[in-house]
């Protein structure tokens, strides 16, 4: 064997040896790239999805998915040759779940970085019918309310029943009793009271020495509330599909 036929061998040689090691570290990349239980329920939206679920959902926050390699390749005229970007993906979704949310949309992104806005768009639906919410539970164990509070500093005005006993309005008119409403802000300053509105943050419900109760964010902790998760399936759905937007 002469020595340009001996090059050209050891050439190919070679190269063959770097597509090699360039697909084991892709598949060893790859393999790290596998999707969460939690990440798979969020469900990834269009652009022009992007727009209702914005009107008819709750914002998050933004999210970001990133590559931690420079790319993994494969050699040209042997495999191919493309960029794993699944991890990046895998990545942003999970942490879309992390916020709880059900929807994302990735708005910016090159395969190694992706960012997007997560949403959500379901909500807990209490046993008595109403949506869970956020609220203070204060040092006497009732939800923390809207109060007037009088010249020498105690509550004035609350609601009662009167003419008979019952702590709410269905008690009271169960026993025939009269309700009587809590006086409302406007009242409370003829009266020449101070309004204390109930506290919407976990500060200010903690300076109080009170407990916060956060809303439930999923369906395992809506359902240890006695709750029912509900998805809104609506919201893609009133979506213009990509055919109509064009015509």
């Amino acid at each position: 064997m002469n020595d340009k036929k001996k090059a050209i061998l050891q050439s190919k040689l070679g190269l063959m040896i770097v597509c090699l090691i360039s697909a084991l570290v892709t598949v060893s990349c790859a393999s790290t790239s596998s999707l969460s239980t939690r990440a798979s329920r969020v469900r990834l939206i269009s652009a022009l999805q992007a727009h209702e679920v914005e009107d008819q959902c709750e914002f998050l926050g933004n999210v970001r998915g990133s590559y931690p390699y420079g790319g993994c390749c494969m050699c040209w005229g042997v495999i191919g040759c493309w960029t794993y970007h699944d991890k990046a993906l895998n990545e942003l979704l999970d942490n879309s779940a992390e916020l709880g949310a059900t929807h994302v949309f990735v708005n910016l992104g090159n395969g190694m970085e992706l960012r997007g806005e997560a949403y959500c768009c379901a909500y807990c639906k209490l046993p008595d019918g109403n949506p869970d919410v956020d609220y203070c539970q204060g040092p006497d164990g009732n939800p923390d309310m809207d109060y007037c509070q009088g010249p020498e500093g105690n509550p004035i005005g609350a609601a009662h029943c009167e003419g008979a006993e019952g702590k709410n309005l269905a008690e009271c008119k169960a026993n025939g009793g009269k309700w009587i409403r809590a006086i409302d802000e406007p009242t409370c300053e003829v009266m020449h009271g101070r309004w204390i509105p109930k506290a919407e943050a976990r500060s200010i419900c903690e300076a109080r020495g009170g407990l916060w109760r956060p809303k439930a964010r999923d369906k395992i902790s809506c359902e240890s509330k006695g709750g029912t998760w509900v998805m809104n399936e609506d919201v893609l759905r009133r979506a213009p599909s990509p055919i109509k937007a064009k015509e």
